[in-house]
């Protein structure tokens, strides 16, 4: 699905028959562009990673539940360490 067809399903919903031109689509794209990628501190992430192992250990899909937490310790050594030894504790204590 494009964007045009994303936009026109979005009008149909809201009952909204007229066609979006191009020019509305292009502001629209540039409105998007601008928004600022959301991003988790290292603190932030601290605080709810133990929620993230946990749902991970008990098979949750904590990845898809909680993906900005996913893409933080993608890029994030420290909170990544972090994140392991938490998985390992729990794993060889047998909490789960």
């Amino acid at each position: 699905m494009n964007i045009r067809d994303l936009i026109k399903r979005i009008r149909t919903g809201l009952g909204l028959r007229q066609e979006t031109s191009d020019e509305a689509l292009l502001g629209f794209l540039r409105v998007l562009e601008e928004v600022p990628a959301e991003e988790l501190t290292c603190d932030e992430i601290f605080i709810k990673l133990d929620e993230y192992v946990e749902r991970e250990v008990d098979q949750r899909d904590a990845a898809r539940i909680m993906p900005l937490i996913r893409e933080h310790l993608d890029v994030c050594p420290e909170c990544c360490e972090e994140y392991e030894t938490l998985l390992r504790v729990i794993e060889e204590s047998g909490e789960k």
